[in-house]
């Protein structure tokens, strides 16, 4: 072990460089391998660390979020033993708890960074994302040129699936349109870790006008994207960003009232707006109408199961089931252009937590969550209007798009809190007078 510690620290630059550059990058440009490169960056953080002859107790030290975090996991596994799909439910619960634990792992062993590894550390992540905005911009612009041409080239490229894709003489000319949306989700919570580190690393006016670009950039590409999710939780995290400037205490605990309140309300929040016909309102995207729809059969099932829920990862099986497409599929088709379903999940986590894990599920998650967002204020105070600002991007993004057990979302979301504390501590180390800590 000692060998190998030694040859760790020799090869330390190069395997800094190396995974903090390609790592960043290939999980924005390619969205399923956010689960790899979770698992090699929190090998990294905590193998170096160790190396050094840090303490591997210390990475994984118990406090006050962390059990909370454990008291889910073990809910979860609980709830498991009733789900219509246990092997799932089990499996996402196993994962959960290894997400946890990389990312505690991970945060903390950053912390125990000298200030040299960290500043490697920055530059080769803002490579990596500055490269990647501009990739998915100019993507954005041109109706994905680069790739159309990478399928042509090279067809085995092309994806199993062209659903959605327009195709002519055997040849793709459209991509479908949501085969972006997962890239720019991931580069919209990247952003502000981006900024933070960039507006560090330069300094002064050189750096602010990098991050301006950056920005301005990373927003384009947003708004050329299909992705209203990430519209919405683009303006979500600039509003949140220009209110933690002057009242960053008060800003923390307002995005904490609305994690509460998005759990506490989502279900007659999910009743009214069908009621009141919006999945029929032309002044929607499809998509958001569809959502109305979905929500509001959630919300009509949460009844059945409201202290437990019907089990973690039950929404697919049901929706799998051909009993339930035969009778509820269809029921409303005819008149509201959208199937009477709850689909694979509700795209909302707030409900899908709801319907699957109930209220005690709920009570677990807005605690947990609610622990993680107040814990923010004990960041450096000119660092927490960026973690801010992403954590209301997580917020907007769970809000309307995917499932809460998907994989690579699951993934992204301990590489969200990874990017900000590699960020914080870079900041830590160029501010000498703020003591070092994981946040």
């Amino acid at each position: 072990m000692r060998k190998l510690a030694k040859l760790a620290l020799r090869r330390e630059p190069a395997i800094i460089r190396t995974l903090f550059f390609l790592g960043p990058l290939v999980a924005l440009l390619v969205p399923k391998t956010t689960v790899a490169v979770l698992i090699l960056l929190f090998l990294v953080c905590a193998g170096l660390t160790l190396a050094r002859g840090g303490d591997l107790k210390a990475l994984f030290r118990i406090d006050v979020t962390l059990a909370l975090f454990s008291a889910t996991a073990a809910y979860l596994f609980l709830n498991a033993t009733w789900s219509l799909d246990p092997e799932r439910a089990f499996t996402k619960a196993a994962w959960f708890v290894l997400i946890v634990l990389m990312t505690y792992g991970a945060t903390r062993a950053l912390a125990r960074w000298p200030e040299r590894s960290l500043r490697m550390a920055a530059t080769a992540f803002l490579a990596a994302i500055g490269a990647g905005v501009a990739f998915i911009l100019f993507e954005a612009a041109t109706g994905r040129l680069a790739t159309l041409t990478l399928y042509h080239v090279l067809p085995f490229t092309q994806p199993n699936s062209l659903k959605g894709f327009v195709v002519r003489n055997g040849e793709i000319v459209r991509i479908a349109p949501g085969e972006l949306n997962a890239m720019v989700a991931i580069m919209l919570l990247a952003l502000w870790p981006t900024l933070l580190c960039m507006v560090t690393r330069l300094g002064g006016r050189r750096g602010c006008l990098a991050a301006g670009v950056l920005l301005v950039a990373a927003s384009a590409g947003t708004l050329l994207s299909n992705h209203e999710s990430s519209k919405v939780g683009l303006v979500a995290s600039l509003i949140v960003f220009a209110c933690a400037i002057p009242w960053p205490n008060v800003t923390r605990k307002a995005l904490c009232l609305v994690w509460c309140l998005a759990f506490a309300l989502v279900v007659p929040l999910a009743t009214a707006a069908y009621k009141a016909d919006l999945h029929r309102s032309e002044r929607l995207p499809l998509s958001a109408q569809a959502r109305v729809t979905l929500w509001a059969y959630t919300a009509e099932q949460v009844a059945a199961a409201p202290v437990l829920g019907v089990g973690a990862s039950s929404t697919r099986k049901i929706d799998q089931s051909p009993d339930n497409r035969k009778m509820q599929w269809r029921k409303r088709l005819k008149t509201e252009g959208f199937g009477w379903r709850a689909g694979a999940h509700a795209h909302n986590a707030f409900l899908q937590t709801w319907y699957e894990l109930g209220a005690v599920g709920v009570i677990l998650f807005m605690v947990t969550g609610s622990a993680v967002l107040w814990s923010l204020g004990r960041l450096p105070p000119k660092t927490q209007r960026f973690a801010l600002a992403q954590a209301a991007a997580f917020v907007a993004l769970i809000a309307f798009a995917w499932g809460m057990w998907q994989g690579w979302l699951m993934a992204l979301t301990g590489l969200a809190a990874l990017y900000i504390a590699l960020a914080v501590n870079v900041y830590r180390a160029e501010a000498p007078e703020v003591p070092p800590a994981a946040p």
